[in-house]
């Protein structure tokens, strides 16, 4: 059996069975013809059989490779694989194309056509960067808006697209200036890598009627009594597009530190530099003061940051915020029935900065308590990270989900303790519920900012604070008037007036008087 297995493989491969055989050819053929004469010719028939058997395998590789090589020829050629775009690069490209139209053409336009004109970059980059070139370019040639002179009283230069506190405070002086009859421009100056596409945001675009405020182009020249500026981290990297201010005076409003937190061991958290600030705003305006817009930016700068103030002219006295007690007195004010739960009130956006750092901190200046609720506008995440839920008894509605001006319409008391590290530049919110008529509780580290306006605790103290308000109308009714008082001599626009009329703008009694009167919008 095992024999005829072997006969039936070598009669379908022919030539392996030579190629075995062939070895043993020239012994077969001594055993079969013999020795003597024919022994010559016996192994020159072996050495042929074996030589034939070579050259047969020899052949049949080549065969096989011809027919694989032929195979592969008919089928379509898969195409290279193409190395995808580097991200990291990617993402820089698509920076700069950011950066092209929102201020810095220029450093923006040179990077994009380096990129679209280099043979080391991805084809699909330099495609992208061309693409950018394009797109800006037809929008300038859109823009055929011509240079102007313009003239005006004031000019606010800000990162005006902002949510918070800035533009809040930008509005709030721009309607003052408004309403007293000066003529205001206005220059938006986005910080570069932050939100640069953002338009500008409605509470100062609404101001804006052409005349009395107007915007001031890129190429325009404007000649103004007094240049202000606020939010000192834009100027850390002055844009290409900016145009010429002529003015006799010009100030630098510092309402955020270097850093937003500080500890034993420095700063941390959202930095720029005061030499790069001074020297930038230096080269564009001229020389210039900085106002610190209040206590804690003031202690700040000089605790952390003397030495590089050494070159800055700094003045004596705070530019503080301005808020209009007409725009911030509600249409319906809460009074509370008998029986009902105290309302304790606070709004801010939602950061956990905005809250006590330590839970038990955080729990005792919003106490829990059966007759209390604390309403919160914002913070709702914040409150999650911190106590890993909002807790009950409280009732929390997302920031910008309500006015604040109805918000603290409908709360007893104003709360606002926020985390031990952060420098809260100024506290707007406290402010806008003391213009509101809300007593206000607050850390003593507003004192010095709010004087008599507010009560101030630790966080431990506030329950007994709350109760005693809400016990005695006439402490409340008294509490409620300090705040409103401290408001209108601080903080109101006669007293922003008085501030400007002091740096050379033209600001009348008559003017000064309009404002308490409001703008009609």
């Amino acid at each position: 059996m095992r024999l005829r297995r072997l006969v039936r493989a070598a009669a379908r491969r022919p030539i392996w069975a030579a190629a075995t055989a062939a070895p043993a050819a020239p012994a077969v053929a001594i055993a079969c013809l013999g020795g003597g004469s024919q022994l010559t010719a016996s192994v020159t028939m072996g050495a042929v059989g074996l030589s034939s058997a070579a050259v047969a395998l020899g052949l049949r590789g080549a065969l096989r490779a011809a027919r694989t090589e032929a195979a592969a020829a008919s089928q379509p050629a898969r195409p290279p694989k193409r190395r995808s775009a580097p991200k990291q690069r990617a993402a820089e490209v698509e920076q700069w194309r950011g950066r092209l139209g929102n201020g810095w053409s220029a450093a923006a336009g040179e990077a994009l056509r380096r990129t679209a004109e280099s043979e080391r970059e991805h084809p699909e980059l330099r495609v992208r960067a061309l693409a950018a070139l394009c797109e800006h370019r037809a929008a300038s040639q859109g823009d055929r808006r011509p240079a102007r002179a313009l003239d005006a009283d004031i000019v606010v230069v800000s990162t005006m697209n902002l949510k918070g506190g800035t533009s809040a405070a930008n509005a709030a002086e721009i309607l003052a200036y408004r309403a007293a009859g000066l003529r205001v421009g206005l220059v938006h100056h986005p910080v570069r890598d932050r939100a640069m596409g953002r338009p500008v945001d409605d509470r100062i675009r609404d101001l804006v009627d052409g005349e009395r405020v107007f915007e001031v182009g890129p190429r325009d020249t404007v000649r103004c009594d007094l240049a202000i500026v606020r939010f000192p981290a834009a100027l850390a990297h002055l844009m290409d597009d900016r145009p010429r201010i002529d003015a006799a005076r010009s100030v630098l409003l510092v309402n955020q530190t270097p850093f937003e937190q500080y500890g034993p061991n420095g700063g941390y958290g959202t930095a720029w530099s005061i030499g790069d600030v001074h020297r930038n705003l230096t080269a564009w305006l001229g020389p210039h003061t900085w106002y610190a817009i209040g206590p804690a930016v003031r202690d700040a700068m000089r605790a952390h940051h003397a030495a590089a103030l050494a070159a800055v002219e700094q003045a004596d006295d705070f530019w503080y915020e301005t808020i209009d007690v007409a725009e911030w007195t509600p249409r319906a004010r809460r009074v509370r029935a008998a029986g009902e739960p105290i309302r304790i009130g606070r709004h801010s956006r939602d950061h956990v900065t905005k809250f006590p750092n330590m839970a038990r901190r955080l729990r005792a200046a919003y106490p829990t308590a059966a007759d209390i609720e604390v309403h919160t506008l914002g913070g709702n995440e914040a409150l999650r990270r911190l106590l890993g839920t909002v807790p009950e008894g409280w009732v929390a509605r997302p920031f910008g989900s309500m006015s604040a001006v109805d918000f603290l319409g409908g709360v007893d008391v104003y709360v606002y303790f926020i985390d031990d590290s952060l420098v809260e530049a100024f506290g707007r919110a406290p402010l806008e519920a003391m213009a509101a008529g809300v007593p206000c509780v607050l850390p003593p580290k507003f004192a010095e900012l709010f004087g008599d306006g507010a009560l101030y605790c630790e966080p431990d103290g506030v329950e007994a604070q709350v109760r005693r308000l809400m016990a005695d109308p006439d402490h409340y009714a008294e509490r409620a008037r300090a705040g409103l008082r401290v408001v209108h001599e601080r903080f109101s626009p006669e007293a922003l007036l008085r501030r400007v009329r002091g740096l050379g703008v033209a600001v009348g009694p008559a003017q000064a008087a309009a404002t308490s009167t409001g703008d009609a919008r």
